[in-house]
């Protein structure tokens, strides 16, 4: 028998009809994936990953990097007083200096920097949410990663499991002790040649002048226009495929700048007890606040900070992910 392709299209769209809820607004659940997804802290449970592992080098390289098993699991959508104590305290800042003075300092330490090759090689520590919708389970996950790729040998995304945030007998009710000892090797994601989907102006990134950053950031929406609220998660994005030169993060940081929008929080140290500069950018059309951090010592650009600024439902206020780069 032959059945036209509108037909099986009909057969199939009844065996499976849309819900009547399809096109309702984003509730608070689907915008936390959204946004972790846009930020690279989503992973999928690992059942989901276990059904949809062959597709993983199909995706791009970015999300594969963050195909991960979470270390600590605790369920938090439920009523939970634990809940609250799940984020990682904010950070604290203290004398905040000028916008001019702060970049002034490291454009300086850049220049006078032994330099950083350019890198198809990028390792993080970060941590985030690890949500899932069906199953109602969130998890936080501190990790450390080691993205390597390059268009002839394709990439490799190693997951290494991070150290706890507590010890033995200081875990908040609810949270499980990991099963992974510090330096586990947790997951190993390879994509060959043929599968590795990289941007074609990241790809192409080799200069260090504002064109040449400007193109690149182009694949992550970013145009001469943006707010710096755009332009630091586009930056974030593109430092999840390159380690830059100390030139390129002077241009970065001039850029973001120019935007506008800047303030500066103050001195602190970051989480693994860097000293750090925060510059917090402007995005009034979400409920989220981005901070980048700046080392003192380099003038790199070292870490981001994500934090909500009133709870979502099952999710609350506070420090919802970060990632820390030069972590070598």
């Amino acid at each position: 028998m032959n059945v036209s392709d509108d037909e099986l299209d009909r057969l199939f769209r009844a065996s499976n009809p849309a819900s009547a809820g399809r096109f309702a607004p984003l509730t608070a659940r689907e915008i936390a994936v959204r946004e972790g997804i846009i930020r690279g802290t989503f992973q999928p449970s690992p059942a989901r990953r276990r059904r949809l592992g062959w597709a993983w080098g199909g995706v791009t390289a970015a999300v594969a990097s963050i195909a991960v098993i979470a270390v600590i699991a605790v369920n938090v959508l439920g009523p939970s007083p634990s809940a609250l104590a799940l984020t990682p305290a904010p950070l604290q800042y203290s004398d905040a200096q000028p916008l001019n003075a702060v970049v002034a300092d490291a454009q300086q330490k850049l220049d006078l920097s032994e330099g950083v090759v350019q890198q198809s090689r990028v390792r993080t520590l970060g941590w985030g949410w690890n949500i899932d919708i069906a199953t109602e389970h969130v998890e936080v996950v501190p990790q450390e990663s080691l993205f390597e790729w390059s268009p002839e040998s394709g990439s490799i995304s190693t997951v290494i499991a991070a150290e706890s945030y507590w010890a033995d007998g200081e875990r908040p009710e609810g949270i499980a002790e990991s099963p992974y000892k510090p330096g586990d090797v947790i997951s190993e994601v390879e994509t060959s040649p043929e599968d590795l989907d990289i941007p074609p102006g990241v790809l192409a990134l080799k200069g260090s002048s504002r064109e040449d950053l400007l193109a690149a950031l182009a694949d992550f929406g970013v145009t001469p226009d943006s707010s710096s609220g755009d332009l630091l998660l586009a930056i974030g994005q593109l430092l999840s495929y390159w380690t830059l030169t100390d030139e390129q993060h002077a241009t970065l940081i001039s850029m973001l700048v120019d935007a506008g929008g800047i303030t500066v929080l103050g001195e602190t140290k970051d989480r693994l007890g860097r000293d750090v500069v925060g510059l917090r950018t402007s995005d009034d059309r979400t409920d989220y606040e981005n901070t980048l951090l700046i080392s003192q010592d380099s003038g790199r650009i070292i870490g981001m900070e994500n934090e909500l600024t009133k709870p979502m439902e099952f999710i609350p206020a506070g420090v919802v992910g970060y990632t820390l780069w030069d972590v070598e």
